[in-house]
């Protein structure tokens, strides 16, 4: 997902063939049983997807880099009437919502649509992420997760009141805490990197813009 900070444009992007596919086959299974609006056609004999559009993505945070999420999308649909006597066709419009699910930590490559149904409403996803993939903390949340925050990476505070030492913390979470220049008009404070990448920093002996390796799961302090 590098580069892309929408999940709903990546995923619409990424598996748009598979959610055409299973929208199609629920389609042609199901006609007699969808809330069409349709004006012309009487009775459904026969049905076809045209086009697609995403709509949103609604995300649930699981354990891990695993998440699920529904996609919610608007479908065109071309429904052809079964007495033969009537030649008749038209092309509606129709939401349905897909139940898919999948692990970050490869990238998605195990993306699964586990069901697919006419939309209704939006569900209330437990633990749900924005469109950047972060997780949505609400007000009344805060201390819970803050206290569960602790109590996977420094339980010691929960002990004794005292201050977090963010290196000591970082340490405990597995990351590498770099202090550097990273722009020449400070303009960027930090940056966090989740996967081995090379990056571009500024270089004060050169005055310029120069690419260094970083590792996964590093933290970089402007200075």
């Amino acid at each position: 997902m590098a580069g892309n900070r929408s999940f709903k444009d990546y995923v619409a992007d990424r598996f748009y063939n598979e959610i055409f596919a299973a929208i199609q086959s629920y389609t042609t299974d199901n006609y007699d049983d969808l809330d069409l609006r349709l004006y012309r056609v009487q009775n459904i004999g026969g049905i076809e997807l045209s086009d697609i559009e995403v709509k949103f993505v609604s995300v649930n945070d699981l354990p891990g880099m695993k998440i699920e999420f529904d996609v919610v999308v608007e479908t065109e649909l071309e429904v052809r009437e079964s007495d033969y006597h009537y030649d008749e066709s038209e092309n509606c419009r129709q939401w349905f919502m897909l139940t898919c699910s999948g692990d970050l930590a490869c990238n998605l490559d195990d993306f699964t649509i586990s069901s697919v149904t006419e939309y209704t409403s939006k569900n209330k996803q437990p633990k749900p992420m924005s469109d950047s993939l972060v997780p949505i903390i609400y007000k009344e949340q805060l201390e819970s997760v803050a206290t569960d925050f602790l109590r996977r990476h420094y339980p010691e505070a929960l002990k004794t009141p005292m201050a977090i030492e963010p290196q000591v913390l970082a340490e405990k979470m597995g990351l590498t805490v770099e202090m550097r220049e990273i722009t020449k008009d400070f303009s960027v404070f930090g940056q966090l990197y989740f996967h081995d990448c090379d990056a571009v920093f500024y270089d004060e002996d050169s005055d310029e813009m120069v690419q260094t390796h970083v590792d996964a799961r590093t933290i970089v302090n402007g200075k």
